[in-house]
């Protein structure tokens, strides 16, 4: 009786090896249960192993064959999709080159945008003396006119360089600016010739093409006569010959010849289009400016621009008022100014232009007519600067 009780296994032991071994089964059993689960909640379809956002957004931009997909699949391919098409592509693609804008000048503020005109008082940039591609061409132009200076009899040869914007349109009517060389120029000073400041070549037909190219002012016709010639001498024979040439040949052969706003050479013709005529000159170019044109010629030119050079502005305002065909004409533009380093004339522009804003009605600083000092001499440097700040304004309108 003794022995047998003690080989009985204990019942304790068991219950708990049960215990363990049911434990044991459940935390192997769990997992299992809970992945196939998941497996059998999700239906997977028979397309490539989870592709990337990157292999979606190449399926946007190269385009797949059609491929029948169940209802499922769209929904799984289209929501990334629709996502991406959104981040790349915005609702509006704005205009990459929207145009250059060329101020319009009404009462020297700009009608488009309420811009004032805003001065160079230094050298233009670099960009604007370096040839362009998009060259005007110049040509020379050769005449024979009576000799109208007082003293001369006969006639006398004379000659003009005619500049036209690069793809010159003879369909549309251009603005023209007669511009005056200086004492001892010719035609070529303000179109062909170069001036060497050292790391800079300066040539106005290269200024004009590259403030037509950039949009500074409307492309024009630029033309550049010779005042004095072998057989006309002195600076006032000089403006006696021009005044006279202006109105009788440069003028009506322009009319003539090429895509102006005047019908043709007549004077009633120029007479009516003298808003898109503008008339400047350089030191004595800018004295005929005056005592020539604007005394004689006012009736053909509705903007002046005088660089480096003065007249009698008392006379010239005298003249004009007393004239009654000019008397009730406008000014759409008077430009002044001269070199602030020993530039001689710099005082006399100054009385020059008080004197007419002063004593005119129709010469009204800030809204048609400039004063303005550029650093320099009685040099080409200030007068390229002058030309590019006085032509955006030579044919704007005034109210």
């Amino acid at each position: 009786m003794h022995s047998s009780n003690q080989s009985r296994f204990p019942l304790w032991l068991l219950c708990l090896l049960l215990f363990v071994v049911l434990v044991i089964f459940f935390l192997i059993r769990i997992p299992i249960l809970l992945s196939s689960g998941d497996s059998a909640d999700i239906s997977v379809p028979d397309v490539p192993e989870a592709q990337s956002i990157q292999s979606q957004d190449e399926q946007l931009l190269d385009p797949v064959d059609d491929v029948a997909v169940s209802a499922d699949e769209a929904l799984i391919v289209e929501a990334p999709v629709a996502k991406t098409v959104v981040d790349i592509v915005p609702e509006a693609t704005p205009d990459p080159t929207p145009g250059v804008h060329i101020h319009s000048y009404v009462n020297g503020v700009c009608s488009e945008c309420g811009a004032k005109p805003e001065f160079v008082t230094g050298f233009l940039p670099k960009e604007f003396y370096q040839e362009n591609e998009h060259a005007g061409s110049v040509t020379l132009h050769e005449y024979e006119v009576p000799a109208y200076a007082p003293y001369y009899d006969g006639t006398v040869n004379k000659s003009f360089n005619i500049y036209l914007p690069y793809d010159y349109d003879e369909t549309k009517p251009y603005n023209v600016l007669i511009l005056i060389h200086g004492g001892g120029g010719n035609q070529d000073s303000w179109l062909n010739e170069v001036y060497d400041y050292g790391d800079i070549q300066m040539c106005g037909r290269v200024i004009f093409d590259n403030m037509f190219d950039k949009g500074i002012c409307d492309p024009c016709i630029i033309v550049t006569p010779v005042t004095e010639t072998n057989q006309i001498q002195g600076l006032t024979t000089g403006i006696y010959q021009m005044q006279e040439e202006l109105r009788d040949y440069i003028l009506p052969y322009i009319a003539e010849h090429y895509s102006t706003y005047a019908t043709d050479g007549t004077i009633e013709s120029l007479h009516a289009a003298r808003n898109h005529f503008a008339l400047g000159g350089l030191s004595n170019g800018a004295l005929f400016t005056f005592e020539g044109g604007m005394r004689y010629d006012f009736d053909l030119f509705g903007s002046y621009a005088a660089f480096s050079g003065n007249g009698e502005p008392w006379k010239t305002i005298s003249i004009i008022n007393s004239n009654e065909e000019f008397a009730d004409l406008p000014v759409n533009c008077f430009f002044t100014g001269a070199g602030t380093l020993n530039d001689w004339q710099q005082h006399y522009t100054e009385i020059g232009f008080d004197y007419f804003v002063e004593n005119d009605s129709r010469f009204t600083e800030g809204v048609n007519s400039w004063h303005v000092d550029v650093e320099g001499e009685h040099e080409w440097k200030v007068w390229f600067t002058y030309i590019y700040n006085a032509l955006p304004l030579m044919f704007q309108q005034t109210e």
